[in-house]
């Protein structure tokens, strides 16, 4: 009877700290704590203890509508796995181009382990929605707008860069790719910017676990899966599978090196080939408007299909797109 009463009695200081954590203790010092442990020398061990104490739930907290579609001993098991296999592998990956900040680490890591909830949207103020990830850094987390939105454009890149990359093992060696591909490729890029790296590494954790249902043919969005997966999850302690991260570690080379092949690694630092009066005078619009945002944009799209290109041959291609030229094409 005295072992059950001391079972039942650290059951009920845990559930205790689990309350204070999740209504009691402010949510700014609850972010300051999680933010030393990311910065901190092995933020893997501090993931795994918040979820063997059973508190993962309490600091990665979401909202209602969120949480009853995630159990929280999913959500923290396969959180804690992704964040193993994210770790490993930006540690794996030795190329130049590939390097991790202290920011990037962290946001990847953040990205990795939101992984699970990504494409669930939750209610926000004045009738809007946002993903229930930006909703865990911003309000359980109280971290900075630019957190969350680069944790959402990691997880809405993920599925694209997935799709690019079967795209790419498809082809034949020596083919070069098709100029869609290598602008949908340039576009993701552009939009995570410094950031590219972490979204091969988070779309690499996407494509090695599919247990996570997203999809990547454009048809769905990345769905909120982890109470769908396994409870038990991948394996949460102990090392990192080697031929696991070296698995993924080629996926990550394979989308970094048609990036090069292609070259357009850098192309988010590129300096437009025109710019807006210049555009609007090539096509000899009066003023802007929603329609000069559309042709600076496939301007845009005609350098990434076009690494070599001038402005004069840009400038002579927007007057055949804006006149309807059959040969119009990036």
């Amino acid at each position: 009877m005295r072992g059950k009463h001391a079972v039942a009695a650290r059951q009920t200081a845990a559930l205790s700290v689990r309350e204070a954590l999740a209504h009691k203790v402010s949510r700014e010092r609850v972010g300051s704590e999680l933010e030393g442990m990311f910065h901190g020398a092995d933020p893997l061990t501090a993931l795994r203890l918040l979820h063997r104490l059973r508190i993962f739930a309490a600091v990665f907290l979401l909202p209602p509508s969120a949480a009853a579609a995630v159990s929280e001993v999913t959500f923290g098991a396969a959180a804690s796995a992704l964040a193993l296999a994210a770790l490993a592998e930006m540690q794996a990956w030795q190329h130049p181009e590939a390097g991790f900040d202290q920011e990037a680490r962290r946001r990847c890591l953040l990205a990795a382990v939101l992984l699970p909830v990504a494409g669930l949207q939750v209610p926000a103020a004045k009738g809007k929605r946002v993903s229930a990830a930006a909703h865990v850094v911003r309000e359980s987390l109280k971290w900075r707008a630019k957190d969350g939105e680069a944790v959402d454009a990691l997880h809405e890149a993920a599925p694209q860069l997935v799709a690019i990359y079967r795209q790419l093992r498809g082809q034949p060696d020596g083919v070069p790719a098709p100029e869609e591909l290598r602008v949908r490729l340039g576009q993701v890029i552009r939009r995570l910017k410094q950031l590219w790296p972490a979204g091969c590494v988070t779309a690499a954790l996407l494509h090695d676990h599919p247990d996570l249902g997203a999809s990547v043919d454009g048809e769905q969005p990345l769905a909120a899966a982890a109470a769908a997966a396994d409870p038990r999850g991948p394996p949460a302690e102990g090392e990192p599978d080697a031929e696991a991260t070296q698995r993924r570690l080629d996926f990550c080379e394979t989308l970094l090196g048609a990036a090069t092949a292609y070259g357009i690694d850098g192309c988010w630092q590129w300096k437009p080939l025109l710019d807006g009066k210049q555009v609007m005078a090539a096509v000899g619009m009066k003023s802007g408007g929603p329609q000069l945002g559309k042709l600076m944009a496939a301007a845009a799209d005609w350098q990434l299909a076009n690494p070599q290109g001038t402005a004069e041959e840009c400038r002579e291609w927007l007057q055949r797109l804006q006149g309807g030229g059959a040969d119009a094409k990036a």
